[in-house]
């Protein structure tokens, strides 16, 4: 007998106010999100990050080891520069991830052996001392004349698990 009184206006209101109340009004009538919708797209996002963070941190490492071997090369190029302007050598030593210059002067408390020095009488300046993070190197020594020549024609160097074998005539000559 109930369902005699229910008219097909009443059954469109009722589904209609259904309707209303799922499509997320809250408190005076403003839509929002649920918690499991806010929590499905923190998820994609952290999923994103997740996936993402790795190759650009990796690309990050490529570009700094790339900039030391770039600064490595530079310095090579500067000291023969200033062995030449100077006109006195420089030598620079290399050991597992340092690289040491030092300027070769004539001690000049014996102004007659000046031109032609003894090896006992030259005397080591250090001009610096770099550590690198990237780079490594097997001990050697490269020492440039006052010409900017240096001795050695090559010099191996280990960047990120990746071996180079540098010609420094040829790097010197760009």
């Amino acid at each position: 007998m109930l369902l005699k009184n229910i008219t097909p206006s009443l059954i469109t209101t009722s589904l209609a106010t259904t309707r209303h109340t799922a499509s997320h009004k809250g408190v005076n009538g403003v839509k929002g999100v649920t918690l499991i919708e806010l929590l499905v797209v923190i998820t994609i996002m952290m999923t994103m990050v997740a996936l993402v963070a790795p190759l650009a941190i990796n690309t990050v490492d490529k570009a700094e080891a790339q900039s030391e071997y770039l600064d490595f090369c530079g310095i090579l190029r500067r000291a023969s520069i200033k062995a030449f302007v100077n006109g006195s050598g420089i030598n620079i030593k290399l050991y597992k991830n340092t690289l040491t210059a030092i300027r070769m002067t004539p001690n000049l408390m014996t102004p007659s052996l000046i031109t032609n020095p003894p090896l006992d009488i030259i005397e080591n300046k250090l001009i610096f001392e770099r550590r690198y993070q990237y780079l490594n190197f097997a001990e050697a020594e490269i020492k440039f004349n006052k010409n900017g020549i240096p001795n050695a024609k090559t010099i191996n160097v280990d960047q990120r698990n990746k071996h180079r074998q540098i010609a420094l005539i040829a790097l010197l000559e760009n």
